[in-house]
């Protein structure tokens, strides 16, 4: 190699070498400051609830219609919940949509938007409200309604606007 070659290197070599240095010298402050930070003492009662409390879950996920867990007891009979009026449900799950026809939805009171569903079927219209159509969700995005409740607030819902099932 010339000697113009090696000066030209000579900078490169010193910048590599700076920056190989400096994360060193990094690694070693953090080993360092690591080392102060770490506790190997065990941790008393209070301090054990406190980390416990914290870590805690905050809630459930349930992915059924089935009651939580912690309230189901296997060996005791579960007590019948009565089933919600179609007013309750209307008023609970489907006027979030239907008072202001949210996404196309079908406005409660507004009979010339039910009637070319209604056309369809009653049971038509049961079976979207169960399943679900376009934008609703199924059951109007409460898994917990019955279908005999579903039933009572879409004729509800009917009656509010004018028309029979």
């Amino acid at each position: 190699m010339s000697e113009q070659e090696n000066n030209s290197m000579l900078p490169l070599v010193s910048v590599l070498g700076l920056m190989v240095a400096f994360a060193v010298f990094i690694g070693v402050l953090a080993a360092v400051i690591g080392g102060f930070a770490r506790h190997d003492r065990p941790l008393d009662e209070r301090e054990m609830a406190a980390l416990k409390e914290r870590i805690a879950p905050i809630g459930q996920v349930r992915t059924s219609d089935q009651p939580p867990m912690e309230t189901a007891n296997a060996g005791e009979p579960q007590a019948a919940v009565a089933p919600r009026s179609g007013t309750e449900v209307v008023q609970q799950a489907c006027a979030a949509c239907h008072a202001a026809g949210v996404l196309g939805a079908p406005k409660i009171g507004a009979k010339g938007d039910w009637e070319p569903r209604l056309a369809q079927g009653f049971d038509t219209l049961l079976k979207h409200s169960i399943t679900g159509i376009r934008a609703m969700p199924p059951k109007g995005g409460n898994p917990g309604l019955s279908e005999d409740e579903l039933k009572a607030a879409l004729t509800e819902m009917l009656k509010q606007s004018s028309l029979a099932p």
